[in-house]
């Protein structure tokens, strides 16, 4: 193809891009950095069960104010088949973090 004829850039649906948008999506669903959701990582599991082991509700509830993470993303970080099944222990309705 020249110049002159160049084809008409597609989007990830196959429409026409249209001019300003980019990729052509809209702009109320782009996510800038400070709204995506928060991670939990393992330091913040770890300062949670440094004084030792707790019920998976109140992990829950201090992991939700410690990170500022959602009930559900709080919960999945706590799940004892999940990210960090490796590094947590249950018994008894209990949770532990292994160091």
């Amino acid at each position: 193809m020249n110049e002159t004829n160049k084809g008409v850039q597609l989007d990830w649906a196959g429409q026409p891009i249209r001019g300003g948008r980019g990729y052509g999506g809209r702009v109320p669903h782009i996510l800038l950095p400070e709204e995506h959701p928060t991670l939990v990582k393992e330091s913040d599991l770890a300062a949670i069960f440094e004084n030792g082991s707790l019920p998976r509700a109140e992990a829950t509830k201090l992991l939700q104010a410690f990170t500022g993470a959602s009930r559900a993303t709080s919960y999945r970080a706590l799940d004892l088949k999940g990210r960090f099944a490796k590094r947590l222990k249950g018994e008894n309705g209990m949770l532990a973090w292994r160091k």
